[in-house]
């Protein structure tokens, strides 16, 4: 048991790729979005701004800046 939905830990799954992605590639967010199974790429920033304070475009930029 791991105290979470199966939605939760398929949703966490989804945004560790995309992290993932967005530190060891130059793909454009809608393209990581795809990569991790979500359509809507206005999706993948809402649920990646929710988990992390910033956009997934500012999170790699504040990445790498400080890499």
């Amino acid at each position: 048991r791991t105290g979470r939905t199966v939605q939760e830990w398929i949703v966490e799954r989804r945004m560790a790729e995309a992290r993932s992605l967005l530190l060891g590639t130059d793909l454009a967010v809608q393209e990581v979005a795809a990569r991790v199974g979500i359509a809507d790429p206005g999706e993948v920033t809402r649920v990646f701004r929710h988990a992390h304070g910033d956009s997934p475009r500012t999170w790699r930029a504040k990445q790498v800046r400080t890499a």
